[in-house]
């Protein structure tokens, strides 16, 4: 199993309505994409100086490497994509496996 972790700092002009339509959109690729297990979306309660910014963040559990690679082109993932990047500034990615 593979975990895909994005941590995100919003832009100055998010709003929470966009910010949540982005939890809203990441989650229902579960069942849609193969090999997406699970999401997990959740806002950081780290001190201000620890996040560097990074207020927001989500996981997701894919199967294997294979559907992680598969999940970055697959055609329900772009617009969900699109939509994160127009919300956050800045994105950072940890994927591991488990």
């Amino acid at each position: 199993m593979v975990r895909h972790v994005l941590l995100l700092q919003p832009r100055p002009d998010a709003t929470a309505e966009a910010i949540d339509a982005c939890r809203v959109a990441l989650d229902a690729l579960v069942g849609r994409i193969p090999g997406l297990l699970d999401c997990h979306w959740g806002e950081n309660f780290a001190a201000a100086q620890r996040r560097e910014g990074f207020t927001y963040g989500f996981s997701m559990d894919f199967s294997d490497r294979a559907s992680l690679e598969a999940y970055a082109p697959h055609p329900e993932h772009l617009p969900v994509a699109q939509r994160v990047r127009a919300t956050f500034e800045k994105i950072l990615v940890f994927d591991f496996e488990l």
